[in-house]
């Protein structure tokens, strides 16, 4: 049974010029009715799949997520409302992992205090980078005071988990200063106990990303290649240096302290989702709300996606996510899932990618090497 759950609070200060999520800015007159309708949804769905499975009582929440958007902007009322819709239907396991996104500047002592209140437990701090000609050639609108500040904050807060997002090629960077930024990030990590998670996205562009306008894909203000697989391995030798786990292409974390919400979605677990653009997996269908705040807030049950996953893209699906942990595949359990051996199916394509250094077949797991991790889009899209 479905045992996550996301919630998405699309308010922002600014949207950032590379964003391509549902996130608005200059509309917080919305939040209250947005809340309103977000309970609705919560009541709609979760009435509805009630009585589909025949009640909800015996299930538990493991994790539940605020993303957004930055829901760190909005009062921590909000948040506990829907805390509280939610897990009058579902009750949250007694470790349930509650997650809140924020922006650096959105941290107040107040605000932490209201969070640990809502049994929040982990805070992910977009910083990005800490170095300001590079937040400013990104588009976002804090500067490295702010970001240390607000870190800082959140580090002296009670919340068990503090993590940090980074991202790396971005316009001006280079790896001498990417190793500045992940210096300030080591810094508190050793400084406070509780920074256990570091998040270092490499930077993509939706085609019509207005960072586009200021630099125009393959402008010379984004680093070579050579410099973005040398900002990778900067990345991964500083953090794995530091005592953190590289467990995801993406994601590093102190022992045991990973995102088990985020790893629901890497193992393909289902879960529920509420909110404009929110994507939600159930009985081996995926919908998403409507994209537009307007639309959604008139049709909160409105799908504006509806995919039924097959077992072909199930597999697929398993492929794609499983190789992006750094543990792989485990290829006894993917045939037994999925009915055939994946090893074998796939041979010719595995011994290519094993010659070049780039994936290995081990102790009974498929996984991508360090090299393979920069290439994991080209080497997962050679299954396909």
């Amino acid at each position: 049974m479905v045992s996550h759950a996301y919630i998405h609070i699309p308010f922002c200060s600014h949207k950032c010029d590379f964003c391509d999520f549902a996130a608005f800015a200059r509309v917080d007159h919305l939040i209250d009715e947005y809340e309103k309708v977000v309970l609705k949804e919560m009541d709609d769905r979760l009435t509805a799949l009630a009585e589909k499975v025949g009640g909800l009582k015996d299930e538990r929440l493991k994790s539940v997520f605020f993303g957004g958007g930055t829901p760190g902007l909005v009062e921590p009322r909000v948040l506990g409302s829907m805390l509280a819709k939610l897990s009058s239907y579902i009750k949250l396991a007694h470790d349930c992992e509650i997650t809140i996104e924020t922006t650096p500047h959105a941290v107040t002592r107040e605000k932490l205090e209201q969070w640990e209140s809502l049994d929040i437990n982990r805070i992910s701090v977009g910083v990005e980078s800490f170095l300001d000609e590079e937040l400013k050639a990104m588009g976002r609108d804090h500067y490295r005071r702010e970001a240390l500040q607000g870190l800082e904050l959140a580090c002296q807060s009670k919340v068990a988990v503090v993590g940090l997002d980074l991202m790396y090629g971005l316009p001006t960077q280079t790896p001498q200063s990417f190793a500045k930024s992940l210096d300030a990030a080591t810094d508190f990590a050793s400084r406070f106990d509780n920074l256990l998670h570091v998040s270092a996205y490499g930077l993509h562009l939706p085609f019509n990303s207005p960072l586009y306008s200021r630099f125009p894909k393959g402008a010379d203000a984004y680093p070579a290649d050579d410099s973005y697989v040398e900002m990778f391995e900067l990345l991964v030798e500083t953090l794995e240096g530091a005592g953190f786990e590289h467990y995801e292409v993406s994601n590093f974390a102190r022992a045991g302290k990973q995102s088990s919400h985020n790893l629901a979605y890497w193992m393909n677990a289902e879960y529920l989702a509420f909110g404009v653009s929110a994507h939600r997996y159930l009985d081996g269908v995926r919908t998403s709300n409507w994209r537009s705040l307007k639309r959604y807030m008139r049709d909160w049950l409105g799908d504006e996606t509806t995919d039924v996953i097959d077992e072909k893209t199930r597999s697929r699906e398993a492929i794609m996510l499983g190789l992006r942990l750094r543990r792989g595949i485990e290829l006894a359990a993917f045939e037994k899932e999925h009915g055939f051996d994946l090893a074998e199916r796939f041979s010719s394509e595995i011994e290519k990618f094993a010659q070049a250094g780039l994936m290995e077949k081990s102790q009974g797991r498929l996984f991508l090497t360090r090299k393979g991790v920069p290439v994991s889009n080209s080497v997962i899209a050679a299954f396909f």
